[in-house]
């Protein structure tokens, strides 16, 4: 099973508060109610951004799918 960022799911007790205000935001933003969020997978979370804000993408967001898109194997070292 594939257990990637996207995968896990939204626990305002253990969030770091920049995703919990991140979330907070966008309940306001989607104009949902924040327990709508409660275990929403972070993924969907993004997809929701993604149309809510368009291209006013809170830096949180953009921020979070790139750490997302990066490859799990580390790049090799090439040449030292």
């Amino acid at each position: 099973m594939d257990d990637s960022a996207a995968d896990h799911e939204f626990n305002p007790r253990t969030a770091s508060p920049a995703l919990n205000r991140a979330m907070s935001d966008l309940a306001k933003k989607s104009g949902r109610p924040e327990s709508e969020f409660l275990d929403i997978r972070l993924g969907d979370a993004y997809h929701l951004a993604r149309e809510t804000y368009g291209a006013d993408m809170p830096e949180f967001w953009k921020v979070w799918n790139s750490w997302n898109d990066a490859p799990e194997d580390p790049a090799p070292w090439g040449d030292l």
